[in-house]
């Protein structure tokens, strides 16, 4: 096992359990959480000493590098059978660990029973920004220590549900620990040959689910903010790829053809893991200026690709943009500063890409998180 000196520290916290909804059956940015989190306690503690369980995970979905049988347990939807394995189970274990407020009532159920135990919840974003049932809140007040991804799900926390600022600590998202570092940041020749690009042309992209239930990513704000440069004169391609449902990707395609962008935007649809470095590689500048995002794991991650990142600067991109320190911050509703954003990438012909990702990986680096983990719970 690796990372031993930790394991010693942590000694005293023996028997954790790790409960969340999903894992390895999805890819979102909760799920990357998890999945990091969960080979973080593998790094840290040996098989006797935590487990983690999951309402929905399917066993074939599990990705063996991150966890073994022996720590992870699947429960395939069953809700019931995984709420009385997790209160069983966690009676033994006294610290308790949420990925998602949704799994609340478990730890409410265990903390009858061991009302010493340790509960900590991980806090993402929108899930616990707004008003909450009065039950979560009272008990979250009084029993659980919570976890958030950035300073902006803290504060809207600490405001929203009026919780004690010593309560809830920042616990910012890490690279994955698989994560292949590019060294040489070439465009993948295969990519542009299949979406037939020219690569005197600046490439946009966004990496993002298309929901018409969400709209808060602001990939439709920057097709109009293009529509805008391409009246000036300017020659590029947008990439928008991610798993889209019809409503929305019927509208952005009626948006595009509006604006006359039918040669310039390309909607790619949904994108495996194995395809996510490169399409990052083919990327000149990653944008997404969101008005609703946690933290924005995707903003790292282009970043260690070497990709110019231009981002919002109203919610929890400000964590993953180091202030400005890793991309641009615009106002998301304000086309004028995402035209001028893009503008300014578009003439930085000195960026230093390999600059770009030591930065990222100094702040969220995969063993920068796991000492961070190790801080957090050898001192509540």
């Amino acid at each position: 096992m690796l990372f031993t000196k930790y394991s010693i520290m942590l000694a005293r916290n023996k028997n954790i359990l790790f409960l969340n909804l999903y894992a390895f059956s999805l890819t979102g940015g909760v799920e990357k959480v998890s999945k990091n989190f969960i080979y973080t306690l593998r790094q840290l503690f040996s098989e006797k000493e935590w487990a983690s369980y999951s309402m929905y995970d399917k066993t074939a979905d599990v990705d063996g590098r991150y966890t073994s049988n022996s720590t992870y347990r699947t429960f395939g939807g069953a809700k019931i059978s995984f709420i009385l394995t997790s209160f069983w189970k966690g009676l033994s274990s006294p610290t308790l660990i949420l990925s998602h407020i949704n799994l609340l009532l478990v730890a409410k159920l265990i903390s009858f029973v061991k009302p010493k135990h340790r509960f900590i919840l991980f806090a993402h974003g929108i899930e616990v920004w707004d008003q909450l049932p009065k039950w979560k809140v009272d008990f979250i007040r009084n029993k659980v220590e919570v976890w958030a991804v950035s300073n902006y799900t803290r504060d809207r926390m600490v405001n929203q549900h009026h919780l004690k600022q010593n309560q809830l600590k920042v616990l910012n998202n890490s690279l994955s620990p698989f994560l292949n570092f590019p060294t040489l940041f070439e465009k993948p020749k295969q990519l542009t040959e299949k979406y037939g690009l020219d690569i005197k042309n600046p490439i946009l992209y966004t990496l993002s689910r298309l929901s018409a239930a969400e709209k808060y990513k602001g990939y439709d704000t920057v097709i109009i903010a293009l529509a805008e440069l391409k009246k000036k004169g300017h020659h590029f391609t947008y990439l928008l790829a991610g798993k889209a449902d019809e409503t929305e990707k019927l509208r952005i395609t009626q948006l595009v053809n509006t604006l006359n962008l039918t040669e310039n935007v390309k909607l790619l649809g949904y994108l495996s893991d194995d395809e996510l470095s490169a399409h990052f590689l083919l990327s000149d500048i990653f944008i997404m200026p969101s008005k609703g995002e946690g933290f924005g794991i995707v903003f790292i991650e282009a970043a260690a690709h070497g990709c110019q990142i231009i981002g919002g600067n109203t919610d929890g991109s400000t964590d993953a943009l180091l202030n400005g320190k890793l991309g641009q911050m615009v106002n998301p509703n304000s086309e004028v500063e995402i035209i001028n954003a893009i503008q300014t990438a578009l003439a930085n012909h000195h960026h230093q890409a390999n600059e770009q990702q030591q930065l990222t990986v100094k702040h969220f680096g995969f063993e920068q998180y796991m000492e961070q983990v190790n801080r957090l719970i050898a001192n509540p």
